[in-house]
């Protein structure tokens, strides 16, 4: 029987040099990110479904609250007969309201924005030049921006409030 070839690849790093001498950092084909714009790239893709997790997560509990009133307290009437139970129904009702009119509304706003790139390119460019490598909300508006944001908080509190609003009711019946 023949032993196996060895390991030609390299499996540890060489030795510190000595606890004052910095340790020089290598690029190798093993980095995780090629360049910083691969490693921004990454940030927006988790940024992307973290915030698309968080519509999805805010629509379930929300479903589920209104699951949760109706198997607690049987019937509307139950529902209407406690204070908390009314409020946790309807901080979801206003949670699913905003999400629909803040997704209409981002919606026109972005088409307002691709219009606004399509009337003039040269201008489109100039902007990218001006507002690249800047905090800056470009391509979008200040307004989608804050949209945006107002949106995320909509979505994360108006469901956890009305959560800890039906968990009251229980509690109080």
């Amino acid at each position: 029987m023949q032993d196996p070839a060895p390991d030609t690849r390299a499996t540890a790093r060489p030795a510190p040099v000595g606890p004052t001498e910095p340790v020089a950092v290598l690029s190798t084909s093993e980095d995780l990110y090629a360049s910083p714009s691969e490693a921004l790239k990454a940030v927006r893709d988790e940024y992307l479904y973290w915030t698309g997790k968080l519509t999805d997560t805010s629509l379930q509990l929300s479903y589920a609250l209104i699951a949760a009133n109706w198997a607690a307290f049987g019937s509307v009437n139950g529902i209407l007969a406690s204070f908390w139970s009314k409020l946790s129904v309807a901080l979801v009702i206003i949670a699913l309201g905003v999400s629909v009119a803040g997704a209409k509304w981002v919606g026109e706003s972005l088409r307002a924005q691709i219009e606004y790139a399509e009337a003039d390119g040269s201008r489109w460019e100039a902007e990218f030049k001006v507002n690249a490598g800047t905090r800056s909300p470009w391509p979008f508006t200040r307004a989608i921006d804050s949209l945006g944001r107002w949106m995320r908080e909509a979505k994360i509190w108006l469901p956890l409030i009305a959560g800890l609003s039906f968990i009251i009711a229980l509690a109080s019946r």
